[in-house]
C-alpha cells in the first residue's frame, strides 16, 4: 500500500500540473488548499469543490479526480460533487476525459493493469485487452471516438464513444484505422486498410450507420466540397480518379472526367 500511496501522489501532482496549465488559459478553475486540504475555486474565486480532499486533479472534461485520503483509491466527481465513477472500481489513472466518459486504468498487484472506458455514473462500457499500453479520445465536433494503441507502433484497436468495436478482430468492416472525417459532418470517415503487399490504402466508412461506402481499394480519398462527389484515387495511377456519390455509386470514370 505504501507503494500506492507514493504512486498516487505522483499521478495527482503529474495531473494537476497538466490541468492546472490547461485550465488556467481560459480562468476557469484552479485547484485551491486550505489547511492541508484540497478544493477546486473558479476565476472568481467562488468554491466548487470545498477543501477537504488529500488531493484534488481537474480533468480536461471539467471534472475531478479527487482522494478523499492518502494512501486511497480515487473517485470522479463533479461541479455538484456528485460521484461520476467511485472508488470502489479501484482506478489508478485516468487516461483522457469527455463528456461524462472516462479512459482509466485500472491499479491491481502493485502495478498498473487494463485499460477501462467508463460512462457516468459508474458503467464499464469496454475493457481492453491487457496488451492495450494507453487509450485516447480522439476529440471532433463531427465525431469523437476512441484510439487504444499496444507497444507495436501501429497495431491499434478503435472503438465508438459507446464501446462499440469500430476495428479489431471481430470488426467486418474491413479497416484498420480512421485517417480523417469529411468536415460536412455528414457521419463519413477516410478510412485505411493495411493490405500488405499492396500497401494502406484508402476506403470511406459512415460512423453513423456502420458501413462500408467505399471499400479499401484505393490510394487515397478526397469529398469534392464543390460538387458533393468523393474523389477516389487509383491505387497504381496515383494521379488519376474516379467520382462517386455519397451512397458509394460511381458517377464519373477517370476517362469521361480527363475528355
Amino acid at each position: 500500500m505504501q507503494l500506492h500511496k507514493i504512486l498516487s501522489i505522483v499521478i495527482s501532482l503529474f495531473f494537476s500540473v497538466l490541468s492546472f496549465s490547461g485550465y488556467s488559459q481560459n480562468n476557469s478553475f484552479y485547484v485551491s488548499e486550505l489547511n492541508g486540504k484540497y478544493g477546486v475555486k473558479n476565476d472568481k474565486g467562488e468554491t466548487i469543490v470545498p477543501e477537504k480532499y488529500a488531493s484534488v486533479v481537474i480533468l480536461s472534461d471539467g471534472s475531478f479526480l479527487v482522494y478523499e485520503e492518502n494512501p486511497g483509491w480515487p473517485m470522479i466527481i463533479n461541479r455538484k460533487g456528485e460521484t461520476l465513477v467511485s472508488k470502489t472500481n479501484y482506478i489508478g489513472k485516468v487516461l483522457d476525459a469527455f463528456e461524462s466518459h472516462y479512459i482509466c486504468q485500472y491499479y491491481k498487484e502493485g502495478k498498473m493493469a487494463d485499460i477501462v472506458l467508463i460512462k457516468a455514473p459508474d458503467v464499464i462500457l469496454y475493457n481492453f485487452p491487457l496488451k492495450y499500453i494507453h487509450a485516447e479520445f480522439v476529440k471532433d465536433s463531427c465525431y469523437t471516438y476512441v484510439d487504444a494503441q499496444t507497444l507495436t507502433q501501429g497495431e491499434k484497436l478503435l472503438l465508438d464513444i459507446n464501446g462499440k468495436l469500430l476495428t479489431g478482430a471481430d470488426n467486418v468492416q474491413n479497416f484498420d484505422y480512421i485517417k480523417k472525417l469529411f468536415r460536412n459532418c455528414n457521419g463519413y470517415a477516410v478510412v485505411l486498410k493495411n493490405k500488405g503487399y499492396d500497401g494502406i490504402l484508402s476506403g470511406v466508412y459512415d460512423l453513423y450507420k456502420k458501413k462500408m461506402i467505399i471499400p479499401c481499394n484505393f490510394s487515397d480519398i478526397e469529398f469534392d466540397e464543390k460538387t458533393g462527389l468523393i474523389k477516389a484515387y487509383d491505387k497504381v495511377k496515383t494521379l488519376t480518379y474516379n467520382l462517386y456519390d455519397m451512397s458509394g455509386q460511381l458517377v464519373r470514370s477517370w476517362e469521361e472526367i480527363k475528355k
